[in-house]
C-alpha cells in the first residue's frame, strides 16, 4: 500500500478546498520588453496548470504593472523582487523563489571600475521606472528614469546618464537589439535578487495551495530546469 506524505497530503486537502473563484480564468501583470520575466511566466503556466487554472499574462509598463495588480485590476504580479508587498501592501508574496535577477552595470566606459551601491555615487545613474531594486538602491543619488530598456540606452547614448542599473538579462538582450548596442559594456554584478510571484488579496485563499505546487516544483527540480531552458532559448548560452 503506498503512503502518502505530509506534504502530499496537505497539498490534496488544499486542493480539495480550492474555492470556485479559482476555476476561472487568472491575468497576471508583468513588465513589458523584460525577457527575464519569461522564467517566472513558464514557472506560473506550469503551477497553475497542476491546479486547473489557466492564466493570461498583461505586459505593461513595470510601474504601471504594479500599479493595476496592487489595485486589484488584475489578479497578481508574474515576479517581483522580495518585499515588494511593503511598498504595494494589497499584494501578498507567496514564499517560494521562482527566478532570480542579477543587477547589472552597463556603460560606455570600459575602464569604469565599481566595487558596490556606493561607488555609484560619483555618477549619474539611468534606470528604468518601476523596477524596484534599481530605485532602492541608487535612493538618494543622482538617478534619471526611463520609460523602458530602449529608452534608457538611448540616454545612455546621449550622454544624459554615466551608466545604467538594469538586470543583466534584460540589459544585455536589449544592447544586442539596439543598433548602437556595441557602443555599451558591461560594467560588472551589484547584486543578486531572488524573485517571487505576487497574488493580489482578493486571492489569499490561493497562497497555501499554489505555495505547497510551487515548493514541490522547486523540490523536484522543475523550477531550476524550466529556466535553464529559458535562458538558453534567450541568450544561446546556459544560465549562471
Amino acid at each position: 500500500m503506498k503512503i502518502f506524505s505530509t506534504g502530499a497530503c496537505l497539498l490534496l486537502i488544499l486542493l480539495l478546498s480550492l474555492p470556485a473563484v479559482a476555476e476561472s480564468r487568472l491575468v497576471f501583470t508583468t513588465i513589458e520588453g523584460s525577457p527575464d520575466t519569461l522564467t517566472g511566466e513558464a514557472v506560473l503556466k506550469e503551477a497553475y496548470k497542476r491546479i486547473g487554472v489557466e492564466i493570461d499574462i498583461l505586459r505593461l509598463s513595470a510601474k504601471e504593472a504594479l500599479r493595476r495588480s496592487n489595485a486589484g485590476e488584475a489578479d497578481g504580479e508574474v515576479t517581483r523582487i522580495d518585499g515588494a508587498s511593503r511598498q504595494y501592501p494589497n499584494l501578498v508574496q507567496i514564499p517560494i523563489p521562482i527566478s532570480y535577477i542579477q543587477g547589472a552595470v552597463f556603460s560606455k566606459n570600459p575602464d569604469l571600475n565599481l566595487v558596490g551601491w556606493h561607488g555609484l555615487r560619483p555618477y549619474r545613474i539611468g534606470r528604468v521606472k518601476g523596477i524596484l531594486f534599481a530605485e532602492r538602491g541608487t535612493r538618494g543619488m543622482n538617478t534619471k528614469a526611463a520609460p523602458d530598456y530602449d529608452g534608457l540606452i538611448e540616454l545612455m547614448l546621449a550622454d544624459q546618464v554615466d551608466l545604467m542599473i538594469v538586470p543583466y538579462i534584460n540589459g544585455l538582450i536589449s544592447i544586442r537589439k539596439h543598433p548602437r548596442g556595441g557602443e555599451l559594456q558591461l560594467n560588472g554584478i551589484l547584486e543578486t535578487y531572488l524573485l517571487y510571484h505576487y497574488l493580489h488579496k482578493s486571492h489569499e485563499d490561493l497562497v497555501p495551495v499554489i505555495t505547497e505546487i510551487l515548493k514541490a516544483m522547486l523540490l523536484d527540480g522543475t523550477i531550476p530546469e524550466l529556466r535553464r531552458k529559458v535562458v538558453r532559448e534567450l541568450t544561446g548560452k546556459a544560465a549562471q
